[in-house]
C-alpha cells in the first residue's frame, strides 16, 4: 500500500482532484450499462442508424472501387459529402473498414463532447456543474443518437462544444481555425462558429481574450481569412454538386411535390420552418429530458420535462447574464446563443441557400441547454457565505434527480434487422458486383446497398429531393420502375431491363395482393400501373418459374437475363 500514500497526499494538496474523482466515479457507474450496451450494439452487424443507408454505403467505394458501377445515386452522395468528412473516410476507410469507422467515431465524438461540456461547466460554476452537465449529456439519448452512424451530423455537437470552449477561454485564433475546419464536416456548425468569432472580435478589448491587443484591421483580416478558408473548404463539395443542378427551395416546391407536403420530407425538414424560440423548443426538451432509469424514480420530474426543460434553460441563461456582470467568460459564452439565433434567422430568410434552418437549432440548442441548466448558479460560486457556495452543488444534485437518467444504449440504433431477413441479404451479397436490383421501395430495398453491398435501382432512403437534377433523374427512374414492376407485358419488362440496365427484380409478393404506396407525386403512377397489371395479369409473376433464382419468404428474386 506504499504507492497509495503519495496518491492520498497529492489529493489533499489538490482538493478539487477528489471532487473530480468522485464525479468521474459516479458518472461512470451510473451510466456504465448504457456505455457498455452501446459498445455491444456497435459490434452488432445487424443494428445501425437508418441514415447510414444514405451516406455510409456509398463510401464502400473507398474500400472496393468495383462496387456500385453505374450507380448515379452513389455518385451523387459521394459528391455531396463535406470535404473534411470525406477525407477522413477516404483515408481511414480502407484501413479499418468503413462500417467499423462509422461505429467507432460516435464514441470518440461523445468523449470530445463530454470533455468540452465538462470544462465549460467547470469554468462557469465549478465541479458541481460538471456533475450536472456531464451526467445530463450522457443520459440524453438525443445527443448520443445524433452521433450514431458516424455521419456528418455526428460532428455537429462536438464541433459546437469545442467552439463554445474556445469562446469561454477566449481563444480567438483557435476559434477561427475551428470555424473553417468545421465547414468541412458540418457546414451549419462552421457558419455558427464563424458568426461567434465575428461577435467575439466586436467585443471590447478586455473581453476578447487572446485577441485583446488586435487592432481593428487585424480583427477584420482574421475574420476575412476565416471566411476565405471556409469557402475554400466548402468549394470542392459545391463544385462536385454543380452537375446536379440548383437546390430545390420554396419557389420550386410547386414543381417538385417530392419536397412539399405529402412528399419525401417530414414536417421538420421542409418549409415553413418555425422561428425562434419555438424552433429550439423541441431540441431543448429532447436534450434535457434524459432517458433510462432515474436516480430516484419517485422524485423524477421527467414527465413534466415538456415545460420544466425550457424553464431550466431560461433560468440558466438568466444565471449567465448575472455572471456576465463580473466574468468575461460568461460574457463571451453568451455570444454562442446569439450567433445561433443570427444564423438560424439568416437560414430562414435565405432558405435553402444556407441549408435547412432546423439544422442550426438541432445541435446548437441542445448544447446551450446542457450548459445553461447546470451552470445557472455560477454567480454564487465565489460568494462569501458558505451556504451560497454550496447552492450550485445542491441545485445540480436536484437537477440530476429531477431530469437525469442512465440513458439508453440503443439511442440512434433505429434499425434492427430481423433474424428472418438476414439470409436474404446474405444471398443478395453473392450476386455479381455489377448487379442492379429493382424492387418496390420498401425497408428491405433501402437496406440492400448497406448490408449486401449491391446497387438498387430505386430506394426510398436515398430518394432525397435536394437538387433539381438528381430529383428529375429519380422521378424518371421511379415511374419506369413502377410501370415495369406491375406491367402485364413481358416485352415491356425486357425493355426495362435493356434501357435501364436492371439485372434483377426482387418481388415482394404482398405488393401484388394489395397496392403499395409511395410519396407524392407517385401514388397516381403506382395506382395506374397496379390496376393495369391486376386487370391483365402481372408479367413478373408469369415469368417467375423460369427466371427465379431463389425465394425467401414472400420475396422472390428474378434474374432478368433469363427473360
Amino acid at each position: 500500500m506504499r504507492w497509495f500514500r503519495p496518491f492520498v497526499a497529492r489529493v489533499r494538496q489538490r482538493p478539487n482532484a477528489l471532487g473530480a474523482l468522485a464525479i468521474a466515479l459516479f458518472v461512470t457507474l451510473f451510466h456504465a450499462r448504457t456505455l457498455v450496451g452501446h459498445v455491444a450494439l456497435a459490434l452488432d452487424h445487424w443494428r445501425f442508424a437508418d441514415d447510414v443507408r444514405v451516406l455510409i454505403h456509398p463510401q464502400f467505394f473507398w474500400e472496393d472501387p468495383g462496387l456500385f458501377p453505374r450507380d448515379p445515386g452513389v455518385d451523387y452522395y459521394l459528391a455531396s459529402l463535406p470535404e473534411g468528412y470525406r477525407l477522413v473516410y477516404r483515408a481511414l476507410g480502407p484501413l479499418v473498414g468503413v462500417v467499423a469507422l462509422s461505429k467507432a467515431l460516435p464514441l470518440v465524438l461523445l468523449a470530445v463532447s463530454l470533455v468540452c461540456v465538462g470544462r465549460i461547466a467547470h469554468k462557469l460554476s465549478g465541479l458541481a456543474a460538471v456533475l450536472g452537465a456531464v451526467s445530463l449529456t450522457l443520459g440524453s439519448g438525443y445527443v448520443l443518437g445524433r452521433m450514431v452512424g458516424g455521419l456528418p451530423r455526428g460532428f455537429a455537437f462536438p464541433l459546437l462544444a469545442l467552439g463554445a470552449l474556445c469562446l469561454v477561454e477566449g481563444r480567438a485564433r483557435t476559434l477561427a481555425v475551428l470555424a473553417a475546419l468545421a465547414t468541412g464536416f458540418y457546414p451549419a456548425a462552421g457558419l455558427t462558429l464563424g458568426a461567434a468569432l465575428a461577435l467575439l472580435l466586436l467585443l471590447p478589448a478586455r473581453d476578447r481574450g487572446s485577441a485583446a491587443t488586435w487592432s481593428f484591421k487585424r480583427r477584420l483580416a482574421v475574420l476575412a481569412l476565416t471566411g476565405v478558408a471556409a469557402g475554400v473548404v466548402v468549394l470542392p463539395t459545391a463544385w462536385r454538386l454543380r452537375p446536379w443542378g440548383p437546390t430545390i427551395g420554396p419557389k420550386l416546391v410547386a414543381s417538385y411535390p417530392e419536397a412539399g407536403p405529402g412528399g419525401r420530407f417530414e414536417a421538420l425538414d421542409r418549409a415553413p420552418f418555425p422561428g425562434l424560440p419555438r424552433a429550439a423548443l423541441r431540441p431543448v426538451q429532447a436534450a434535457l429530458v434524459t432517458e433510462g432509469d432515474a436516480p430516484v424514480r419517485k422524485l423524477s420530474l421527467r414527465p413534466e420535462g415538456r415545460w420544466l426543460a425550457p424553464l431550466c434553460v431560461i433560468f440558466g441563461l438568466s444565471g449567465w447574464a448575472v455572471l456576465a456582470r463580473r466574468r468575461s467568460e460568461a460574457r463571451r459564452l453568451l455570444l454562442f446563443p446569439l450567433a445561433l439565433a443570427i444564423c438560424h434567422t439568416f437560414a430562414l430568410v435565405a432558405e435553402p441557400l444556407l441549408f435547412l434552418p432546423e439544422r442550426y437549432v438541432a445541435y446548437g440548442a441542445p448544447l446551450v441547454a446542457l450548459l445553461a441548466a447546470p451552470t445557472a448558479l455560477g454567480a454564487l460560486r465565489e460568494s462569501a457565505r458558505a451556504a451560497l457556495r454550496a447552492a450550485p452543488l445542491v441545485y445540480n444534485l436536484l437537477l440530476v434527480i429531477a431530469l437525469g437518467g442512465t440513458g439508453v444504449f440503443w439511442a440512434g440504433y433505429t434499425v434492427a434487422v430481423p433474424v428472418a431477413d438476414r439470409a436474404l441479404y446474405e444471398r443478395l451479397a453473392t450476386l455479381p458486383k455489377n448487379a442492379v436490383i429493382g424492387a418496390f421501395p420498401h425497408e428491405i430495398n433501402d437496406t440492400i446497398p448497406y448490408l449486401a453491398r449491391r446497387s438498387v435501382f430505386l430506394a426510398r432512403e436515398t430518394h432525397m429531393p435536394f437538387h433539381v437534377g438528381y430529383t428529375d433523374m429519380l422521378r424518371g427512374r421511379a415511374r419506369a420502375l413502377f410501370a415495369a414492376y406491375f406491367t402485364p407485358s413481358v416485352s415491356e419488362l425486357t425493355r426495362f431491363r435493356n434501357e435501364w440496365g436492371v439485372t434483377h427484380l426482387l418481388l415482394d409478393l404482398d405488393d401484388f395482393k394489395t397496392r403499395p404506396t409511395y410519396f407524392a407525386p407517385f401514388d397516381a403512377d403506382v395506382a395506374r400501373a397496379f390496376d393495369r397489371g391486376r386487370q391483365q395479369g402481372f408479367a413478373a409473376l408469369e415469368v417467375r418459374a423460369r427466371t427465379s433464382t431463389f425465394t425467401h419468404g414472400r420475396f422472390v428474386l428474378l434474374d432478368l437475363d433469363r427473360l
